[in-house]
């Protein structure tokens, strides 16, 4: 299965979009900051590719494109999150695309984001014993304390990783983050770029990757073969100019991950 998330920062240009479903033939591709209203005023479109809208009442942060022939039902809906479920493959998918740094404390989203893993604890499973996936804007990066931190979401950067770790009297299951390897890519490490000083930390980094994919232990001990990339350009479009190192159309560039369950 391919999944693409894309922070469109609100471009009407829908053949950027359809570009990409042409190049990459993803099987869902999530849309963030992307009005609704440019995918269903352009139905025909996406019905000669073998593609659809697939509405998710409840969450206006995430719009979702899948093929047709693909069957999903839809989970649980927050202003955040959309949650999918594939029946056939047996795996959760949620998107996300939480608040943003540049208006919030890294403390305050640390805060959230440890809500967040503690409802999808509750609704939708341990990371022990199912296969979920999380994909899309987390808006920090994955090795800021929001992810990586016991009290914060619990995301490793290994895939040799401990089902569970404890704190004290405290046991908590930990997900997998393959978006670390993504920083072998030191031409351009990142999905997002942002000039410092900004609301997160006091440091040096430019680029960040806010995008990201994490798994649970369950789901990572399945995979046969996985897959991740920033997507840069397609035959029709440029999302990344090379000489001025600078994103173009959006703000943010897609991100593609792609995976085999055993």
């Amino acid at each position: 299965m391919k999944c693409i998330y894309w922070n469109t920062k609100g471009t009407s240009n829908l053949l950027s979009i359809l570009d990409i479903i042409k190049q990459e033939s993803p099987d869902i591709l999530f849309l963030s900051e992307t009005l609704e209203e440019t995918l269903t005023a352009n139905v025909e479109e996406l019905n000669k590719m073998e593609y659809e809208h697939f509405s998710n009442p409840g969450c206006d942060r995430i719009v979702i494109i899948k093929k047709k022939d693909l069957e999903l039902k839809l989970g649980r809906q927050s202003t955040y999150y959309s949650a999918l479920k594939d029946d056939k493959a047996k795996v959760n998918i949620i998107s996300v695309h939480f608040p943003s740094q540049m208006f919030n404390h890294i403390d305050g989203l640390k805060s959230f984001i440890r809500d967040f893993r503690n409802e999808i604890d509750a609704k939708i499973g341990s990371s022990l014993s199912e296969n979920i996936m999380i994909i899309g804007d987390f808006n920090v990066n994955p090795f800021e304390t929001p992810m990586i931190d016991f009290d914060g979401f619990s995301a490793s950067n290994t895939i040799n990783l401990k089902g569970e770790v404890s704190h004290l009297e405290r046991k908590k299951a930990l997900y997998y983050n393959p978006t670390w390897l993504l920083y072998r890519k030191n031409h351009f490490p990142g999905t997002k770029y942002f000039k410092r000083p900004s609301g997160s930390s006091f440091d040096i980094l430019e680029h960040h990757f806010l995008d990201q994919v994490v798994l649970s232990f369950h789901m990572s001990k399945k995979l046969k073969f996985e897959n991740i990339d920033v997507l840069e350009k397609t035959r029709g479009f440029s999302f990344f100019d090379t000489k001025k190192n600078k994103v173009t159309i959006s703000d943010h560039l897609p991100l593609i991950y792609e995976f085999k369950l055993a």
